[in-house]
């Protein structure tokens, strides 16, 4: 099937014009044309988006994962056990879709308050290419210091991004500045403090129902204790 992919609104706006992630048992794929205006790419039927995440009942066992954070350092999946983990993929030279998602995960990160030192906001990158850890950290600085960047080359990057459902190609495009664009999955993942994956939104979620959600998962957590 093909769909029409539009450029994305502002953040407030998003929420009513964003695509839906395609559900399916184990992997829940958008694939986007990031930053490709009108450009007709193969994908799911587009839907409104749902009023709120994809809860998976049970959570679904991750496996474990190293990659390159943006301090050039190895960072593991394990290493943010203990931590609810917001996470998305991208790259630094999407023109739409990625700084919308980013912008909101600032806004949940703003409503978290205090609490936000107690998750963890990842953004994987699909351009392990251009993706270097110093432009990483760069374009993260503009939305968030305290979030998390990951880089790696591409195939280990595809690895990782098969356990979320995760998809993405690179597009060469005509008349564009860019040498290449990278048409990619653009849901959300919210792991729990297990390292379980526990809720999959779609991109243009409403950034207060995220929130909620990390919320419950920060008092089930303490309740544990």
């Amino acid at each position: 099937m093909r769909l029409l992919y539009s450029h994305p609104k502002l953040p407030a706006a998003a929420q009513h014009l964003s695509p839906l992630l395609a559900l399916s048992l184990l992997t829940m794929l958008l694939l986007a044309g990031c930053g490709a205006l009108n450009n007709v790419v193969t994908g799911p039927t587009i839907t409104p988006a749902p009023p709120s995440g994809t809860v998976l009942e049970p959570p679904r066992d991750l496996p474990d994962f190293t990659l390159t954070a943006q301090t050039g350092d190895p960072l593991s999946l394990s290493d943010l056990r203990g931590k609810p983990v917001l996470m998305a993929f991208g790259y630094t030279h999407c023109p739409d879709v990625c700084p919308v998602t980013l912008a909101q995960f600032n806004q949940i990160a703003r409503a978290l308050g205090e609490d936000a030192g107690r998750a963890a906001f990842v953004f994987v990158s699909v351009d392990g290419r251009r993706d270097t850890p110093e432009r990483l950290a760069q374009y993260l600085r503009t939305f968030n210091p305290a979030f998390i960047g990951l880089t790696g080359d591409p195939e280990t990057v595809r690895q990782v991004g098969a356990d979320y459902g995760v998809y993405f190609e690179y597009e060469e495009v005509a008349a564009s500045q860019a040498d290449y664009l990278v048409a990619h999955t653009t849901s959300w993942f919210l792991v729990d403090p297990e390292g379980r994956l526990r809720i999959i939104y779609a991109y243009g979620t409403p950034s207060e129902i995220v929130t909620t959600d990390i919320r419950a998962m920060l008092a089930q957590d303490e309740s544990a204790l």
